[in-house]
């Protein structure tokens, strides 16, 4: 980088922090400037209180009946003395038994690794190969598979290090399913002298579009060996990422795929090495633009990649060249100005003009009807007007019913188009043979403020993944920027296949107000199909303009319990249970941060001998976004409470006040970030630090039924709560 372009970079980071402080505020500015990037300490401490609570028994192993043998392959070329015997001794140091090592030396021109890889040769375990010359990884790798007796093979770098218990998970995951064919695990990065350990990747379960956008299933990977054998092993050619060209065919030969949630596999961070750098080899992106490409031709998909590396990814986009009808179904309701900037722009903007609109009007006023007739006249829409009480659900099934397209797309009346290619985006990966419902990212309005890119069903129940985060940063491995297959997509964008939709019939009817579009999406991975998100696929979405906020109405805040319990009751197996977010991560947010709350409760509350104290200030503006009796011991609180009459609101001291018939307790909360609210809240004061959060012990709490306030600097807000344990 040229001087010219550092002043440059200098100069935007100085004009983006000067609006932080003049948007936000001083506290946020500093609370953003401590935890910008990764590996901020924060970050790093969580991870080791993270390690230090899930792997005290690594060591512990049972009695198992199916022992398979499972070699460990390793090519060797020219590394550090000391990593290479790190990463052998890691093997022989298996509790696991039943494993071989097979070591391919790949013409090394440093002495030492044949004198190294001599004193493992009189283990019965181990076999060491040496080639006569050099063919790079892809080959060295084969070499190693050739003398491989295991019924499963393990990829392993000749400078990275797996546990003591990497191959008795591996062997216990197999004794749940001996079908499985191929297991991968989460992983870790690790320094040059193996001690600090950061970044841990928890993965999703097997996720096909998340394959094809990066190679996320990466180490360790274990394979069945009659596969590996019949596919030829590792191609040369595909070099820097013959693991992915590998990976992207081997599934192509079966289904039965497992995953690991626990961190098996210690990636070492070395200059040069892809694990500290992606740009390091950027032979590594063409290489995995090849093997992309190669899958299109072999799967006979109409795909195409990226000319440019966007996230240090190959992007992965599909067409659908046969100018299908697309049937866009909204309905609309006494919302006509909404209503009109959504079928305006979507007319103005959208490139593939292949659709028809279906509007369903469940009884506007006269006035509105007369106007929703004349504009559907103009743009000649299909305007279906039929009086009853508001239900989603039903008013899709209806709009479907005369959909002349093959295609489906589910739109709310409140979005807003701002790009063009967004329904090309979203037909084409509805076109793949496997994919369910295909969701878009959603923006705030008139912003990059993310109000969905996918659902996450985590303990309070379906959630939209980073809502309030702002898209100009990357998120945990890109969720914000790649194609991510998801357990739900909104309903405010969805597109299906017809066909499909009705093999599941449609949108259920007795969920007329919430989860409709959840239940959909659980019923179609039932039926075998993956629902993904196009985080490419941008829209404005104008949220909860028609009905208003469910979470500001008791009634609105029961019906959506009962409606989830009704999700949940239909589909068991997602009861708090997400396969595409990995269990290690929190249940109590939506920016897929390691999960603490396993084993960190709140240790602040106090004991009050009297309430009275406690005015009320009409002038607070509060709110639980949510009350979770976690499965673990406690009980997760989060909400907002600030001045409506104050500019500044940063720097209040937020308390949660719970009172039963017994006792009287004061819960001390912790000061989160929150940038949705000045969004959510439609004001320009200082009030994204004025979110907060808390854990309580349950063993602290003598009754099962609270009553609970929101206070702010010792006055209480008009909010209340209910908390039941």
């Amino acid at each position: 980088m040229n001087l010219k372009n550092t002043v440059l970079v200098k100069i935007r980071k100085i004009l983006k922090g000067l609006k932080i402080l003049a948007v936000e505020g001083y506290t946020a500015f500093c609370y953003r400037l401590e935890n910008r990037g990764i590996e901020s300490k924060a970050q790093f401490g969580l991870y080791e209180r993270w390690i230090a609570a899930n792997e005290k028994d690594k060591n512990s192993v049972k009695k198992l009946e199916y022992n398979p043998l499972i070699s460990v392959v390793i090519p060797v070329y020219n590394v550090p003395d000391n990593m290479l015997i790190e990463c052998i001794e890691s093997v022989l140091a298996q509790t696991y038994e039943n494993w071989q090592l097979c070591l391919a030396d790949d013409h090394s021109s440093w002495e030492s690794m044949r004198t190294i890889l001599k004193k493992y040769e009189d283990n019965p375990k181990v076999k060491v190969v040496y080639r006569e010359e050099n063919g790079h990884i892809s080959r060295a790798t084969n070499s190693a598979i050739e003398v491989a007796d295991g019924e499963f093979i393990a990829f392993m770098d000749c400078d990275d290090i797996i546990p003591v218990n990497a191959l008795y998970e591996v062997a216990c995951k197999l004794n749940e399913n001996p079908d499985y064919d191929f297991i991968y695990t989460d992983e870790d990065k690790i320094d040059e002298e193996g001690k600090k350990r950061w970044d841990p990747h928890f993965k999703p379960d097997w996720s096909p579009d998340t394959l094809m956008t990066m190679m996320y299933t990466s180490h360790l990977g274990v394979y069945r060996a009659s596969i590996v054998k019949e596919l030829g092993g590792l191609r040369p050619g595909f070099e820097g990422s013959q693991d992915y060209d590998f990976t992207l065919r081997f599934v192509e030969k079966t289904k039965n795929i497992g995953h690991i949630a626990k961190v098996l596999y210690h990636w070492r961070q070395r200059e040069g090495s892809t694990a500290a750098e992606a740009g390091a080899k950027p032979y590594v992106f063409e290489a995995a633009r090849k093997a992309k490409e190669e899958a299109f031709a072999r799967r006979n998909v109409n795909g195409s990649t990226d000319e440019e590396i966007q996230y240090n990814q190959i992007h992965v986009t599909y067409h659908n060249d046969d100018n299908i009808l697309v049937s866009i179904i909204i309905p609309s309701k006494d919302n006509y100005e909404v209503y009109r900037r959504c079928v305006e722009t979507l007319n103005d903007i959208t490139d593939y003009s292949n659709y028809e609109i279906i509007h369903v009007d469940n009884g506007s006023n006269d006035e509105n009807k007369r106007k929703y007739e004349a504009l559907d006249k103009k743009f000649g829409h299909h305007y279906l007007y039929e009086k009853m009480e508001f239900n989603f659900s039903r008013m899709c099934n209806i709009g479907a019913k005369i959909a002349k397209g093959q295609y489906l797309l589910f739109l709310n009346d409140d979005i807003e188009i701002i790009r063009s290619e967004w329904l090309g985006l979203l037909l084409g990966q509805a076109s793949l043979p496997h994919s369910g419902a295909v969701g878009a990212k959603l923006y705030y309005p008139n912003s990059t403020l993310i109000q969905h890119c996918g659902v996450v069903n985590i303990a309070p129940g379906p959630s939209h993944i980073l809502c309030g985060y702002d898209d100009k940063e990357i998120y945990y491995f890109g969720r914000n920027k790649l194609e991510y297959n998801v357990i739900a997509v909104t309903g405010a964008c969805l597109m299906i296949k017809k066909s499909k939709f009705y093999e599941i019939g449609g949108f259920d009817e007795s969920l007329a107000v919430a989860y409709n579009d959840v239940d959909l999406c659980f019923s179609l991975l039932e039926a075998g199909y993956y629902n993904v998100v196009r985080n490419d696929a941008i829209l404005y979405h104008h949220e909860s303009l028609s009905r208003g906020y469910d979470t500001v109405d008791e009634k609105k805040m029961r019906r959506l319990e009962e409606e989830r319990n009704k999700l949940y009751k239909k589909h068991p197996n997602y009861y708090k249970k997400d396969p595409f977010y990995n269990d290690n991560l929190t249940q109590n947010n939506v920016n897929f941060s390691i999960r603490e709350e396993k084993y960190q409760g709140n240790n602040s509350l106090k004991v009050l001998q009297a309430t009275n104290d406690f005015n009320e200030d009409r002038n607070i503006c509060a709110e639980f976004d949510c009350i979770t009796v976690m499965e673990e011991q406690s009980v997760f609180l989060q909400g907002y409470a600030y001045y409506k009459n104050r500019f500044f609101n940063n720097h209040g001291r937020v308390q949660v006040l719970l009172q039963s018939e017994t006792e009287n307790l004061l819960v001390e909360t912790n000061k989160i970030y929150r940038p949705d609210l000045q969004h959510i809240q439609k004001t320009k004061r200082h009030i994204n630090m004025s979110g907060f959060q808390c854990y309580i012990d349950k063993d602290k709490l003598k009754d099962t039924k609270y009553d609970m306030a929101i206070l702010l600097d010792g006055k209480a807000s008009g909010e209340k709560g209910l908390l039941e344990i």
